[in-house]
């Protein structure tokens, strides 16, 4: 299960193996009864970072890094708030 990959922003107390540096981006986007969810995007980017782990066939990512913007999209009826969260980590292999 995807969940069961631990992502971190520190290293690990156990031995590993380290697989190769993986990358995500998400969003979220204002909607008409609400505003942009820093949360979803957060979560959505963390499910990102763990899945890739799991196609190189890794058991967690470390030494994570989170960074974010604010921006400004055109939407339907005018403009509307969208939140980026980019992240990236070492994908590893405990041993």
């Amino acid at each position: 299960m995807e969940g069961q990959i631990l992502i971190t922003t520190s290293g690990l107390n156990e031995e590993f193996e380290i697989i190769d540096s993986i990358f995500a981006l998400d969003s979220s986007s204002a909607g008409l009864f609400f505003g942009a969810d820093p949360n979803a995007a957060f979560d959505k980017v963390k499910e990102q970072l763990r899945r890739k782990c799991k196609q190189l066939g890794g058991d967690a990512v470390i030494n994570c890094q989170f960074e974010y913007r604010v921006a400004v999209a055109d939407g339907l009826l005018g403009s509307k708030q969208v939140i980026e969260i980019f992240a990236y980590g070492t994908a590893v292999r405990l041993n």
